[in-house]
């Protein structure tokens, strides 16, 4: 069982406030101080310092956080495996990135329901950079994410290959024209995704190939969630870029349409990301299937 001191250090570290930290572990802020105490008693150093208002962690309390944060995932896997091991229904902690989302959690849903009728299964959507850290603290145990992985200590299996658009409202003037330039787009507004997102940086990518950049663009919205784009574009609030395959129903509907733009072609891949010791795992094996 991980000591509660453990808990209360992570918890610190991350909010860097005793009685923030006291409230979320439902603890008095005397016993945030007793626990890091002890912890910097029993380890024989110093973990945090104060710099005017501000805590910091310590060189050495970085070194025993990182080990916590270890431990803490290694405990949380020998939960999960033991759980597996008296119930025989295991349970898995998928992550996935929007856009991938859109494409294969129907698919993954049908995998599990005709292989794995007894397995149990949660999808944890986050960007691919926070993708990449859970799966290698355990706290997830493969993910499907969008764009190229940029974790080599990771595996991952290409599934899919996809394209990114330019999309307007079905009425929408530009949509009229075969080679739209660049520098019309600039003249109109755009709902984007976060700059973390991998939609936005393929796009920023490429605009900084061409020699130009987002911020030559009117951008008036940025948010997280395609669905609600795709609605803003239908209602006519501005244009936007997105995966051809999440746009494809509302394409075929009418009610958004493509901006072909001159020399614009972005393509990138939907990946299987897993850790190598699950590389001959029967999960594993059943959604590599899915390549097409």
């Amino acid at each position: 069982m991980i000591d509660d001191k453990l808990n209360t250090l992570i918890v610190l570290a991350k909010e860097k406030n005793y009685t923030k930290t006291a409230e979320i572990c439902n603890i008095s802020q005397p016993a945030v101080t007793q626990h890091i105490k002890a912890l910097e008693s029993y380890y024989k150093i110093k973990i945090f310092k104060r710099k005017g208002k501000d805590l910091l962690v310590t060189n050495e309390g970085e070194i025993l956080i990182k080990n916590v944060k270890r431990l803490m995932a290694l405990n949380h896997s020998i939960n999960k495996e033991l759980s597996f091991s008296l119930t025989s229904n295991k349970r898995l902690d998928i992550g996935i990135t929007l856009t991938a989302g859109g494409y294969f959690i129907p698919e993954i849903l049908t995998v599990f329901k005709e292989k794995f009728p007894k397995m149990r299964f949660n999808f944890h959507t986050d960007i691919a950079e926070n993708i990449y850290e859970r799966i290698k603290s355990y706290e997830l145990d493969f993910a499907i994410i969008d764009g190229t992985p940029t974790d080599d200590s990771l595996e991952s299996e290409l599934l899919i290959k996809d394209e990114l658009i330019i999309i307007a409202p079905k009425d929408h003037p530009l949509t009229e024209i075969d080679n739209v330039t660049i520098d019309m787009l600039k003249r109109e507004k755009f709902i984007l995704r976060l700059e973390k997102a991998h939609t936005r940086m393929a796009f920023e990518n490429y605009l900084f190939n061409h020699l130009d950049s987002i911020n030559n663009f009117d951008v008036i919205l940025e948010i997280d969630n395609t669905a609600l784009i795709k609605q803003l574009i239908i209602n006519d609030h501005g244009l936007s870029i997105m995966s051809r395959a999440i746009c494809e129903p509302n394409l075929k509907q009418g009610v958004i349409k493509e901006i072909k733009v001159e020399n614009f072609k972005i393509e990138r891949g939907i990946y299987l990301v897993y850790p190598e010791e699950m590389k001959d795992d029967l999960v594993i094996a059943n959604i590599k299937k899915l390549k097409r």
